[in-house]
């Protein structure tokens, strides 16, 4: 993916898992139809290799972020942000909405600690794996200082309403379908041609999510089409406006192409401006 980048003169946001690669975990959903559909539709072994899809069960977990600082460095020192993307991001997709606020607050807490290793300076950012949000992970945002967070999915960058609270951190949303959600629905083709329009009558934002093991693999020259023909440079979220934003609230709800609800932003109050 830094390669593309490069070739594109583009720059990004890398949000990275900075606990264990727990991905094997995932062969207990394939009882759930969505799931095993999902699975089928990306062809996810071949994505991920057969060794990733036996992490944490028959293989070892290895640590992804805190155990790959000279790649986060590298990260930072080719012009991209960094940002954390919790701790176990198989344990946290699965479970975080039934964490006890102790230990989702302790999970947080290493995420922390091995990301200051790692970089020499907290996160300035975050987003939630999955985008599941709860009440007690806005407030952890809030308690950790967050520049902003993108835990949710939306039309423009607003600040979160959730549970009948109004929260600080402001959420800095992705806008445009992922290619996990798109592909085995609608070809590679049609695919690129979609994101590359979406993106150009979205002249004020829109916010694209790859993911290392799709668009850093097989799709790389997806990602590389997409990056030549939106027609602008791509830029790291922190450089996203976070000035007179509205006020929407978030709620977990179903999500086409995706297998479980995730976190989305109201859509009439992002559009009316309210702050």
């Amino acid at each position: 993916m830094l390669a593309s980048l490069r070739r594109a003169d583009a720059r990004a946001t890398f949000f990275v898992t900075m606990g264990p690669d727990a991905s094997g975990l995932a062969l207990r959903k394939l009882v759930h139809p969505a799931f095993a559909l999902k699975v089928l539709r990306t062809r996810a072994v071949s994505s991920y290799g057969l060794a990733t899809a036996l992490y944490g069960t028959l293989l070892p977990a290895p640590l992804v972020g805190a155990g790959l600082p000279d790649h986060l460095r590298r990260i930072r020192d080719e012009g991209h942000e960094v940002g954390a993307h919790g701790w176990d991001h198989r344990r946290w997709q699965d479970g975080m909405p039934r964490f006890p606020r102790s230990r989702l607050a302790g999970e947080f807490e290493q995420m922390v600690d091995a990301f200051r290793r790692g970089l020499d300076a907290p996160p300035r950012a975050f987003a939630a794996p999955a985008w599941m949000l709860t009440p007690d992970l806005l407030a952890l945002e809030e308690e950790a200082g967050l520049e902003y967070a993108s835990d949710a999915r939306g039309a423009r960058p607003f600040l979160p309403r959730l549970g009948g609270r109004d929260y600080t951190v402001p959420q800095v949303p992705v806008s445009l379908p992922t290619l996990d959600e798109r592909i085995g629905i609608v070809g590679r083709r049609r695919f690129v041609a979609e994101t590359i329009e979406q993106v150009g009558s979205s002249p004020g934002y829109a916010c694209y999510a790859a993911h290392a093991e799709t668009e850093g693999g097989r799709w790389q020259p997806e990602l590389e089409e997409i990056l030549r023909g939106c027609g602008r440079r791509a830029v790291p979220l922190r450089e996203a406006r976070r000035e007179d934003l509205p006020r929407a609230a978030v709620e977990m709800r179903p999500l086409p192409g995706r297998p479980y609800p995730v976190a989305q932003a109201d859509a009439k109050e992002l559009a009316t401006g309210a702050c």
